[in-house]
């Protein structure tokens, strides 16, 4: 038997609108979930978290322009990527949009892949939109395999902590959906 037949639910990758936030256990006990879909807490930390980022880059170019310029413009080039990034976030909070992003979703939880250095311990906060008929939906998971992929990239296998039955329910018909979209472009090729 494998591990697919002993699933609860079916399990299944689609692209969907989705934005995740990571916390540290200590941040987690913090910093609730809104029990609502909120925009600005994901937005207002991803932007904090990349205005930090861009300051400690700027200041470790300075240095490296010193003895090395060359080093120093391919990261100056790494910096504009950031501000492109940055641009992109700050449009999706202006028009309140989600980015679509390709997820392993199933009624119980999702997984990720995504560069970010996560624990066991730590919880992912999700916002996702099955589709434009359902409405956006803010879950906190736990964190339950992270499997390295090299670099900094990761997997994430999450599990939602608190879903609602209507919740699993929007998800094995959305993927029910997708099964049979699947099954007739397979049957039409």
């Amino acid at each position: 038997m494998t591990i697919e037949d002993k699933r609860e639910f079916v399990r299944m990758d689609v692209q969907i609108p989705f934005l995740y936030r990571v916390l540290s256990e200590e941040d987690a006990k913090v910093i609730q979930c809104p029990n609502f879909p909120d925009f600005t807490y994901f937005t207002d930390y991803i932007a904090a978290e990349l205005e930090a980022l861009d300051q400690s880059i700027s200041k470790a170019v300075d240095l490296v322009q010193q003895t090395n310029p060359d080093v120093a413009q391919v990261l100056r080039l790494l910096e504009q990527k950031t501000e492109v990034n940055r641009a992109r976030i700050d449009s999706v909070y202006q028009n309140e949009e989600i980015s679509l992003r390709w997820v392993n979703l199933s009624a119980t939880g999702v997984g990720i892949t995504a560069n970010v250095n996560a624990k066991p311990t730590d919880k992912v906060d999700i916002l996702y939109r099955l589709d434009n008929t359902k409405p956006t939906v803010l879950l906190r998971c736990a964190v339950i395999q992270v499997t390295p992929l090299g670099g900094t990239r990761n997997k994430l296998s999450l599990k939602f902590e608190k879903t609602s039955e209507k919740n699993k329910r929007d998800i094995v018909l959305f993927l029910q959906e997708k099964q049979i979209e699947k099954a007739r472009r397979k049957k039409g090729n």
